[in-house]
């Protein structure tokens, strides 16, 4: 059974395992009614698996590939000691408990069919004017029953990952400011949902890393995704501050910084963090 055919079904299960409840539309409806989860009847996800030919067709306009930085290659090809995977949220304002994801996008380092995936996600709860403002998702976008809340995502987004983690081995999650501001949401909306984070996943900053490298590159100065796309010539395509587009970013700029610094997938591995150590971190 094919990726997409069992994430439809996945995503049907999870459907038809809400109650028969219909938003009813009228004039005056107002957006403290949508934001009440009891209004919903049905929900149709707009979450999507980006669905590319495989890396290995030649028509190579429709494929994504894998992105194998020169310092993390191994001594054998198969021998990733782990499925890496770039994400990036955004949210409705800084972190704290009456702040919600709004965005979540993640793109699998190794390429192929269907290795990015993105979803807006339901807040329950407005968006501010200045998050609007700097990420261009406001409450009419995200405050609506198709767009589907955080529980909703939830198991599917770990399907999802399953589906691509090689047997055996852990998942490495990179974002850019991932230890103050990335992983800790996380954490905070799986605790929402009452769910752990599983074990085997394991998370790196790459913001950490620049820190790193700047201090031995005196030409890097700004180390805001921006400005590391700048520094390293890397075109983003899209809006900054959307969570695909800083993904896909990211994905170009995560080679330079680990090229900078020599640092071997092993050495990638002895980076990362596992999500409990975040816990602590957001709760300082």
């Amino acid at each position: 059974m094919s990726l997409v055919l069992r994430f439809n079904l996945l995503r049907n299960n999870i459907r038809s395992s809400y109650p028969v409840r219909f938003l009813k539309q009228h004039a005056g409806f107002s957006y403290e009614k949508l934001l009440q989860p009891g209004n919903y009847e049905k929900r149709h996800f707009t979450t999507k698996l980006t669905e590319t030919a495989s890396w290995h067709k030649t028509d190579s306009a429709s494929c994504i590939p894998a992105i194998s930085p020169l310092w993390l290659r191994q001594t054998s090809e198969h021998d990733q000691p782990a499925t890496i995977l770039v994400f990036d949220i955004e949210t409705t304002g800084f972190l704290h408990a009456d702040h919600r994801i709004i965005e979540f996008a993640l793109r699998d380092l190794s390429g192929g069919m269907n290795c990015t995936f993105e979803t807006l996600i339901n807040p329950e709860r407005n968006v501010p004017k200045y998050a609007a403002e700097a990420n261009n998702i406001t409450t009419e976008l995200v405050c609506r029953p198709d767009v589907p809340r955080f529980s909703d995502v939830l198991p599917i987004l770990l399907a999802y990952v399953q589906s691509r983690q090689a047997p055996g081995k852990p998942v490495l999650w990179v974002a850019h400011n991932a230890k103050q501001f990335d992983v800790p949401f996380v954490i905070q909306e799986f605790e929402r949902c009452s769910a752990q984070v599983p074990a085997d996943w394991l998370f790196v900053d790459s913001l950490c890393l620049a820190r790193k490298l700047k201090k031995s590159d005196g030409n890097i100065g700004l180390l805001n995704l921006k400005a590391l796309g700048e520094h390293y010539g890397v075109s983003s395509e899209g809006p900054s501050h959307r969570a695909m587009p800083d993904v896909q970013a990211l994905c170009d700029i995560l080679p330079k910084i680990t090229l900078g610094l020599k640092l071997t997938c092993d050495g990638l591995m002895s980076e990362a963090r596992k999500f409990y150590d975040f816990r602590k971190v957001s709760r300082m």
